[in-house]
């Protein structure tokens, strides 16, 4: 149920940032920063106290102030110190309100743009390593990768059938083929595991929209970061298919950078710039 959700959200987002293709990752970032400020003032305009917020600083300020300017009387300091802890405390019970709200809401917010601007499909020639973690014994098992034209193996597939812990409590099963990219194009890495053929997407050099490291067996709490693919069919013995694809930086002007740090300055100029309208206080 929960990879349902999840899944349905990665569609609807595929839909409001498909024009953003045309334009690039900067705007789309720009756009989601404005939505995402927009609810944060929302929140805080309805939820919170801009009344006591301001009345809270003012007396951290004046305590603050306090002991700067009686320095030589300790009675004074001791009282405005224990005032100002006091007052701090206060405001920020004042403004744990909203965050608790705005945190659930601004998740899937977060991981939609995780998976599409953190990063980024293999090139051509690019290797890396495709994993199958197992939830069963190898021995009792049959696993091969199944031939493609978009990709080969460069190395034979090594088996682990091994334990974290010297206790033999955590079990490490997994294949892991390295494979190296041959042409782009949006395809499949598919591996029969017995009888059956199980799938994870692979993209490569194409235009991605949302990509997926891991592709579950069953229902989870990676759904809420992993949420572009559904669950594996008939997982049967098979518990992840994993792959990681490379980090992606977002260019505005020539300046690269991880998307996070371009939505962080952005959501401070706008909810700074628009507090004073929604009569907001932080």
């Amino acid at each position: 149920m929960i990879q349902q959700v999840n899944f349905f959200i990665t569609k609807i987002f595929d839909v409001i940032l498909y024009p953003f293709g045309f334009l690039g990752d900067f705007w789309a970032i720009l756009f989601l920063s404005v939505l995402i400020s927009l609810i944060v003032l929302v929140i805080f305009k309805y939820i919170s106290s801009p009344t006591r917020i301001k009345d809270t600083k003012n007396k951290i300020k004046s305590s603050i102030l306090a002991i700067r300017l009686y320095k030589d009387f300790w009675r004074v300091i001791t009282g405005s110190f224990i005032k100002s802890l006091f007052y701090t405390m206060k405001y920020f019970m004042l403004n744990i309100g909203p965050v608790l709200i705005i945190i659930p809401i601004l998740f899937p917010i977060f991981v939609q743009m995780d998976i599409r601007y953190g990063m980024r499909p293999f090139e051509p020639d690019d290797i890396f390593v495709f994993k199958v973690r197992l939830n069963s014994d190898l021995k009792d098992m049959k696993i091969r990768l199944l031939d493609s034209d978009h990709f080969k193996p460069v190395m034979n597939p090594v088996f682990i059938n091994a334990y974290e812990d010297d206790e033999r409590t955590r079990p490490i099963r997994e294949v892991n083929w390295k494979l190296k990219c041959l042409k782009p194009d949006r395809t499949d890495i598919r591996v029969q595991v017995n009888r059956q053929v199980i799938s994870k997407n692979l993209v490569i050099g194409k235009n991605p929209g949302s990509l997926s490291n891991k592709k579950m067996g069953k229902s989870s709490v990676d759904h809420f970061i992993y949420p572009a693919e559904k669950l594996i069919e008939n997982a049967g013995p098979v518990d992840t298919l994993y792959l990681q694809y490379p980090a992606k930086s977002v260019s505005l002007l020539g300046l690269k950078a991880h998307w996070l740090i371009y939505h962080l300055i952005l959501v401070i100029i706008i909810v700074l710039a628009l507090r004073k309208r929604f009569g907001v206080e932080f």
